[in-house]
């Protein structure tokens, strides 16, 4: 009898499972941090004893714990720790606030921002080494754009890198110019800051552990469970497994590890799927071009309202990525490749077919990072390859007024969730916080809605419904680290990971699901976080 005495029992709730064979319950039971039975409040009443703890949620809607498939998780939360956040109305105010910081960074060396973001400031511009010279001229200042992918440096950290007037734009990269006397400018993009990564403060273990603490509690109230951290180091691998060991990591976590990890994963046995329910190795993760909110994916054709024309950066050549690709998928590892535009999904896409062609692997899970801009032949390629995508979901409601610059016609095929579905290519939730906000709630309204936070639609072709929405942000993100057997979805057998929220997505008007408050996060029948 003891192995069927749960130690969990939730009853009166509405339970939305995500299984189609059982779609809605009001009840289930845990038992050592899976459910047992699934059902209705008396199918559990012989699964209870005296020690049975029993939670009645009086009419309370139960999901499956979200997962969001990319994200970066201990990086942001290492920044939140050691840098400015620069998400401010006005340049004025973010060289006010990181001028604060001067006395308290000389430690460091450096002074640090991250998470400004052009269009959301009332300039409606890039940072320049001019404004951030008003910060300081003696120490080297050092901001990333929200997105990522471009970088802002005053005069002292230009010179600290080698970088001059003379120098030519690196490969895979671009020094930005000012478009009047040709100088460096301060903005540089894609792979033009790898001296600045090589010259930066080291980041120490207890800046990652505090880091680590404070994203875990932030993604804990959001209804998040499961995180698929989207370019993993060795350092913050070995702070994520003494988190593991403590018994305080309160997230699962699927790892993809920064490709200059590779060889040293291969060589010491280590695949995709090393590891536990709680923490696992996933997959190898590449950059093939720019980023969207920054307007640099490499698209085909050009951006609209641009003053240069033109059409993105492209961060690898075809060669370096092929050679990557047929390495890495030879060796039996999952392949992520960040790519957002037409242009550089074709290129990966190409190379995912030639490693298959050249080492046949069954169901190998390859994965397109944002795929953010498709179109038919992408997305059949992308069907009879198994490739997976990760688009951005809170992007059309938080970044609405950077549509403009990709035209009409082109946002019907952006964060494409209903042609994904559609074409047969498994997509997930996910949100690449910082560049988007994390809330999950916020990503399935705008993926429901297509509607930024000024009531304009962008590529309302692309709506799907409340329950599609939940599927990619629950089953679908298990899917895509290979563990839809053991979570995703409210089944006996599952972790026992769900949130419990105040409302019913399905039965809330549509421009609200981004406000029904979380009451309770659940991980493996432990609770994380509790409104």
């Amino acid at each position: 009898m003891s192995d069927h005495v749960a130690d969990l029992i939730v009853k009166n709730a509405n339970i939305i499972t995500v299984d189609k064979q059982n779609p809605i319950a009001e009840s289930f039971a845990v038992k050592n941090g899976r459910f047992i039975s699934i059902g209705t409040d008396s199918d559990m009443e012989m699964l209870s004893t005296s020690t049975t703890k029993i939670i009645d949620l009086e009419g309370m809607t139960v999901i499956p714990g979200f997962i969001d498939a990319h994200i970066h998780v201990l990086s942001s939360g290492t920044m939140h720790v050691m840098a400015a956040d620069c998400d401010q109305r006005s340049i004025k105010d973010i060289v006010k606030i990181l001028r604060a910081r001067v006395e308290e960074t000389k430690s460091y060396g450096w002074i640090q921002g991250f998470k400004f973001d052009d269009t959301k400031t009332v300039e409606n511009r890039f940072l320049t080494r001019k404004d951030l010279d008003l910060v300081s001229k003696e120490l080297p200042v050092f901001v990333t754009h929200r997105a990522g992918h471009v970088y802002f440096l005053n005069s002292k950290a230009l010179e600290l890198t080698g970088y001059t007037e003379e120098s030519v734009d690196p490969p895979g990269g671009r020094l930005g110019r000012d478009s009047a006397s040709g100088r460096l400018n301060g903005v540089i993009y894609e792979r033009a800051v790898e001296p600045v990564m090589k010259i930066l403060p080291t980041v120490t273990t207890n800046d990652r552990r505090s880091g680590l603490k404070l994203i875990g509690q932030m993604l804990s109230e959001s209804g998040l469970t499961s995180v698929h951290d989207a370019a993993v180091s060795a350092d913050e691998l070995s702070v994520y497994q003494e988190s593991l060991d403590r018994d305080e990591l309160t997230l699962r976590v699927y790892t993809l590890m920064k490709r200059e990890h590779f060889h040293n994963l291969k060589s010491s046995g280590i695949r995709s799927g090393f590891g536990n329910n709680r923490l696992k190795i996933g997959g190898i993760k590449m950059v093939a071009d720019g980023a969207i909110a920054a307007r640099t994916a490499h698209i085909s054709g050009s951006y609209c309202n641009s003053e240069d024309n033109h059409s993105g950066i492209q961060a690898m050549d075809k060669e370096e990525m092929e050679e990557a690709v047929a390495e890495i998928h030879k060796s039996g590892f999952q392949v992520c490749i960040h790519a957002n535009g037409d242009t550089a999904i074709d290129m990966v896409l190409s190379a995912y077919e030639k490693a298959l062609k050249r080492h046949p692997r069954n169901n190998p899970r390859h994965r397109i990072e944002h795929c953010t801009l498709v179109n038919p032949q992408l997305l059949q390629r992308m069907r009879k390859t198994g490739t997976l995508a990760t688009p951005f979901c809170t992007y059309v409601y938080y970044h609405g007024e950077k549509m403009k610059y990709y035209g009409n016609d082109r946002l019907e095929w952006m964060f494409a969730q209903k042609s994904f579905m559609d074409y047969g290519v498994i997509s997930t939730g996910a949100t690449d916080y910082p560049p988007g906000p994390f809330e999950p709630l916020l990503g399935i309204q705008s993926c429901v809605t297509r509607t930024d936070i000024n009531g304009q639609v962008w590529g309302g072709s692309q709506k799907i419904s409340v329950s599609d929405a939940l599927k990619i942000y629950t089953l679908n993100g298990a899917y895509a680290s290979f563990e839809e057997n053991d979570k995703g979805s409210i089944e006996p057998g599952k972790l026992a990971d769900f949130v419990v929220l105040a409302k019913d997505p399905t039965q809330t008007d549509e421009l609200e699901i981004k406000d029904i408050p979380i009451i309770r996060t659940v991980v493996g029948g432990k609770v994380t976080y509790e409104g």
